[in-house]
């Protein structure tokens, strides 16, 4: 967001954070079917592969819920504390309004067969005149990465690495970088 620097000198974080009802959940062999078979024939094969997993994920996680939309807008709010090129106005009357949208959340395989917290978002930059000066989609995963029987052990690593996520994510979206586009293929598709 550096790159919108002198475009104002206040901006406001908009309340209505959009999130997705629920989380996904996608592993290593979901994904390899998801790429290497492709189209349709890919997801279907994935999504099949994955239900079992997302099951046993549900259960562990509902054990230790987190509310993604509260994560997310405490981490964007301190990272927009900390960024020295904008100051973060506590009223809707800043000079820019900064607008987060998450696309998807949930677990994915990070480093191979080992899950981590995965969270993708786009951010929409807006001036008072409502029309919008900056957008960037970005994802971000948690350096805490377990196996599924381990999360399932230990329910509790749900919520660290989600956190982990949302941490990372706000410093890609606000404060590391000016380009515009996503940095890396978010792990999802």
């Amino acid at each position: 967001m550096s790159s919108v620097a002198g475009k104002g000198k206040s901006v406001y974080l908009d309340p209505n954070l959009k999130v997705p009802d629920h989380y996904v959940y996608h592993d290593l062999f979901g994904k390899r079917s998801r790429g290497i078979v492709g189209g349709l024939l890919g997801f279907a094969i994935g999504a099949g592969s994955e239900g079992p997993g997302f099951k046993r994920f549900d259960a562990a996680a509902k054990k230790n819920p987190i509310d993604i939309k509260t994560l997310v807008r405490h981490d964007m709010e301190n990272a927009l504390r900390t960024a020295t090129f904008l100051k973060m106005s506590p009223t809707p009357n800043a000079d820019l309004t900064l607008r987060i949208e998450v696309q998807a959340y949930g677990v994915g395989p990070v480093h191979e067969r080992q899950l981590g917290a995965v969270i993708v978002a786009k951010a929409t930059l807006v001036g008072r005149d409502g029309k919008e000066i900056w957008n960037k989609d970005e994802w971000a995963a948690s350096d805490t990465t377990t196996m599924l029987e381990n999360l399932e052990a230990n329910p509790s690593l749900w919520p660290k690495m989600a956190k982990e996520a949302s941490q990372a994510l706000a410093k890609q979206m606000i404060l590391y970088t000016s380009k515009t586009q996503r940095t890396n293929a978010e792990p999802f598709m």
